[in-house]
């Protein structure tokens, strides 16, 4: 296995990578999304163990820093967690040089929390096979809860968030009545690419934290039963007993190690074998 920093040109600026590429000729590339916020990309634990991992498959992979993220330049003057256009658009321009480096085009996409967003956003296109989508949110948030958002700084609304008995008789219930049970354009801009792909939803028991609530499940099952046969065979939910997946960074290595010899494998069966690997089966 080897490992190359390299700097890629991505939507207008510039974005830190690392290209981890196998001992042999590589089959494909896994593109790993991580997190924001401390989980920067290139050093997050998830993203250097799939490296690592995929390299035993056969398969190159890279991760980046989203810009103005860890050690890519740049500022970030707005953001927010449904809006992945740039994201999107960031890591295209990284698996295309990538592409370009290994000569294969072929690839998977596994990411995290925000990054499993981002990672819908790239199923569509042709040469994806397939993503694992680690802790994603499902749901569309409504209109109300949306207005919530952007009036939590003014004071009165902030009163009522801030005070604990008002919070839980009033805010929270009308929160969770008005919320809409809609999924969010990504996941079904992705179930819409089932004909191609394969997606892979992965969560823990901590339903809550990882945003499996009962009302997010409903409506995966609803919009699941919805789609041709062939298509629903493409699509798996795992629900796994661990600490909260969003968390992946901090859990214990051995979860940690269980939660990757469970979509890995899934994901080396995407790809072709090589053509070393072909000669050997034909023999």
């Amino acid at each position: 296995m080897r490992q190359f920093p390299i700097w890629v040109p991505a939507d207008g600026g510039e974005v830190a990578a690392v290209l981890t590429v196998p001992d042999g000729e590589p089959r494909g590339i896994v593109l790993t999304l991580a997190g924001t916020g401390r989980h920067v990309a290139i050093g997050s634990t998830m993203s250097a163990l799939v490296s690592q991992r995929a390299a035993e498959h056969g398969l190159a992979s890279v991760r980046f820093d989203y810009t103005g993220v860890g050690d890519s330049p740049g500022i970030v003057e707005s953001w927010a967690l449904s809006d992945v256009g740039s994201a999107s658009r960031q890591a295209l321009d990284v698996l295309t040089t990538a592409s370009e480096v290994l000569g294969v085009s072929q690839y998977a996409v596994v990411g995290t929390c925000y990054g499993s967003r981002v990672a819908l956003s790239l199923v569509g296109h042709p040469a994806c096979l397939g993503a694992v989508c680690i802790a994603p949110p499902v749901l569309e948030h409504g209109k109300v809860v949306n207005i919530g958002r952007s009036a939590g700084h003014g004071s009165r609304f902030s009163f009522v968030r801030g005070n604990p008995v008002i919070r839980k008789a009033v805010y929270d219930p009308l929160r969770s009545l008005l919320k809409e049970s809609k999924l969010a354009p990504g996941v079904r801009c992705a179930f819409g690419a089932l004909d191609h792909a394969k997606l892979v939803f992965l969560y823990s028991d901590d339903h809550e934290r990882d945003q499996l609530t009962g009302r997010a499940r409903a409506a995966l099952e609803k919009a699941v039963a919805s789609l041709p046969e062939d298509q629903r065979r493409r699509f798996a939910l795992h629900v796994v007993s661990a600490g909260a997946l969003t968390t992946f960074e901090v859990l214990p290595p051995d979860e940690q190690a269980m939660i990757l010899d469970l979509f890995l494998p899934l994901v080396d069966g995407w790809f072709e074998p090589s053509r070393a690997e072909a000669v050997l089966q034909s023999a």
